[in-house]
């Protein structure tokens, strides 16, 4: 792995693991995002209402809240290599079979959504498994912004390729197309990838040795004893995972909002053509795939330097929030297309810092059972993606705009900010 100037390393094959997941979460991504623009021709093709619509792209995230705990758990016991490598196969083939059950009916495409996004509720919880044992704790954010770069990357293939696809074939054809990329993936990883390193790692034989007993007043001084299993009862009492939990669940309320909806709000709302609204989300996106592992790395860098680290969680996770807000604020004020999209992709840019703040902080208290716990917090932010998209088809059904929709992401934004501020820590609590 990358040496962020304090002289550690990670395992040999590391750098291949985290490429591998990279690239996983790049195909998870682009069959994720690739509805919201085939969306529009199958709209079309059916005569189904936003409220419908909606319900066709928030059916994945209901799936999606389904096997994120159990995939961390399982992750955590057994490794990682297994839970990922049949999550991307059985999603792959959910997405070739996308086009049929449409036509079979909306009921029936809907229980596909829902397959696939069972399936795909095992990519971060066995990713951030594999991590805690195959990259350096000091370089976790780094491998983090890397693999979350691939969120954007992959939204930015599917919004490139798709509207193209579309138009030289069909809507349909590029389901088929994407299918197959996890196929072909799941070909490499198979024969080649390990859930731990050979050898124990060294962070592991000094951890061994500087655990807390459970209900020891001292903190990290007692040789030869343990800190707690992480439990749903303890996850309630700990302050540091309900800030987690409440800035997850409100940064996807936004992130998917915009992954989403937002090509259908410059196609209808502000006259953009199918392919061009594919072509100004880029924008976004472009931004987020460069800011991710930039932010990721500002963090290592900034820990090795000396600042505090709680102190450096707070202030990113912060800067994330605001650029929200405002942009979601900022939105309501426009109907420029061209400044809607600049606020859009600021907004992304500051969004980006959420790698500092939340997203790895998963690892601080919790480095063993780090699956499990993202597992937890994935799924509550699971069901926030779901209530995201099909709330915002919701209100434009029964406001006939969508202001009110920015305002409520805004408002979301607003309390994350403020949870997480308050609430954060960093200091381990859980094996």
């Amino acid at each position: 792995m990358l040496n962020v100037s304090t002289g550690v390393v990670s395992p040999s094959g590391s750098r291949w693991l985290v490429f591998m997941t990279v690239l996983a979460v790049y195909i998870c991504m682009i069959d994720r995002i690739a509805i919201s623009i085939a969306i529009i021709p199958m709209a079309e093709d059916n005569g189904w209402s936003p409220t419908v619509q909606g319900a066709v792209m928030s059916a994945f995230f209901l799936g999606y809240v389904t096997l994120q705990i159990p995939a961390g758990y399982l992750s955590d016991r057994f490794g990682g290599k297994w839970v990922l490598g049949l999550g991307v196969l059985f999603w792959s083939l959910f997405t070739l079979l996308t086009p049929a059950s449409a036509a079979l009916g909306i009921t029936v495409l809907l229980a596909c959504r829902f397959l696939m996004g069972v399936a795909e509720a095992v990519t971060w919880p066995s990713i951030y498994s594999l991590y805690s044992r195959w990259v350096h704790p000091d370089l976790r954010a780094s491998a983090v912004g890397l693999m979350n770069s691939g969120i954007s990357g992959g939204a930015v293939i599917a919004l490139i390729c798709t509207p193209w696809l579309i138009s030289v074939w069909s809507w349909q054809g590029a389901f088929y197309l994407y299918g197959v990329l996890g196929i072909l993936w799941l070909a490499v990883w198979a024969p080649l990838a390990r859930s731990r390193p050979a050898k124990p790692t060294q962070w592991e034989t000094e951890s061994a040795i500087t655990h807390v007993p459970v209900g020891s007043p001292q903190s990290g001084f007692a040789p030869d004893a343990h800190y707690p299993r992480l439990t749903f009862g303890r996850m309630l009492r700990s302050r540091a995972v309900w800030a987690i939990a409440i800035a997850h669940i409100c940064i996807n309320w936004s992130l998917y909002l915009v992954l989403s909806w937002f090509p259908t709000f410059v196609n209808r709302e502000l006259g953009a053509d199918l392919q061009l609204a594919g072509f100004l989300a880029l924008a976004p996106t472009i931004v987020s795939l460069i800011m991710a592992p930039l932010a990721g790395r500002m963090f290592d860098r900034l820990v090795a330097k000396g600042y505090d680290r709680l102190k450096v969680r707070r202030t990113m996770q912060s800067l994330a929030f605001v650029g929200i807000t405002g942009a979601m604020m900022g939105i309501t004020l426009t109907d420029s297309l061209i400044l809607s999209v600049t606020v859009i992709t600021l907004s992304n840019a500051l969004t980006a810092f959420s790698i500092g703040g939340f997203a790895t902080n998963h690892l601080d208290i919790a480095p063993n059972q780090s699956g499990l716990l993202m597992g937890v917090t994935n799924t509550l932010a699971a069901v926030s993606s779901s209530a995201s998209v099909f709330v915002s088809g919701w209100i434009q059904d029964l406001s006939g705009g969508w202001d009110a929709v920015f305002l409520t992401a805004a408002g979301v934004s607003v309390v994350g900010a403020v949870v997480y501020a308050s609430l954060a820590g960093v200091e381990r609590e859980f094996d």
